[in-house]
């Protein structure tokens, strides 16, 4: 028999259906016809809105190229999250505390979120990355499987990442099937529409320009533009050291 531990504060709406076990804080809020799968554990104070998905298998019907590692399958959701209208969230998710997750978004099995992390709406999240604390993915934007997004972190509206540069062979299995998305370091800033190629590393503190094609890696506090993206400048010194100081960090630990 499942176990279904739902603390007495918290409020269910109608058509809420449980498919496992399931852990219920208290102060929880649940919105109209949501869906539970197995292993899900809610944290305290933390609002889920109507016709969301929480805790979706993923599942192959053998035309896929990529093979499926469900991990732990469970799901675990920090106090004081919402998570917005039709959101689906895949097994072996874990999030912290204070995530916001807006309407329409799908987080992919595998996932990391920091706390206060912000995901914009219609935001697709692929498999196995990871978002550490505060960074913010702005709607629209397609975030790759294998990704790397470090704390502090903007990502702007629409802007597109991949993680595979030899799609060519490898959706007919004929090199093996390795991927890797891009890294994004700390306080970087990537602008509305940019496109982010995979391997590709964003240093501490960049900045790219709204449409950006970044196919090469930019170097720390560094403005780049274009089609290819190409350095522009340096972020002036006082900027730089004012959003080091901000965090209490010194001008040795942007490296």
């Amino acid at each position: 028999m499942p176990k279904r531990s739902i603390d007495a504060t918290a409020k269910l709406g109608e058509n809420v259906t449980f498919n496992g076990d399931i852990t219920i804080q208290k102060g929880v809020i649940i919105g109209n016809n949501v869906t539970f799968y197995s292993n899900v554990i809610i944290g305290e104070n933390t609002q889920i809105f109507d016709g969301a998905v929480i805790g979706r298998p993923p599942i192959r019907v053998g035309n896929t190229t990529r093979p499926i590692d469900v991990g732990s399958s469970s799901v675990i959701i920090g106090a004081g999250c919402v998570i917005g209208a039709n959101v689906v969230l895949y097994t072996n998710i874990i999030m912290g505390d204070d995530v916001l997750i807006g309407d329409l978004v799908s987080i992919r099995e595998g996932c990391r979120l920091g706390k206060n992390v912000v995901v914009g709406r219609g935001v697709m999240m692929m498999y196995d990355t990871t978002v550490h604390d505060r960074s913010r993915i702005i709607d629209g934007a397609i975030i790759t499987g294998n990704m790397l997004i470090e704390s502090d972190v903007f990502i702007g509206p629409g802007v597109n990442t991949v993680n595979d540069n030899d799609v060519y062979l490898k959706r007919f299995d004929l090199i093996p099937f390795e991927v890797k998305g891009p890294i994004v370091r700390r306080f970087a800033v990537i602008g509305t529409g940019a496109n982010i190629a995979a391997s590709v590393e964003i240093g501490m503190g960049a900045l790219v320009a709204p449409s950006a094609m970044v196919t090469h890696d930019v170097s720390a506090w560094t403005v780049v533009a274009g089609v290819p993206a190409r350095k522009l400048r340096k972020i002036n010194d006082e900027i730089r050291l004012q959003v080091l100081h901000h965090f209490n960090l010194s001008d040795e630990d942007q490296a």
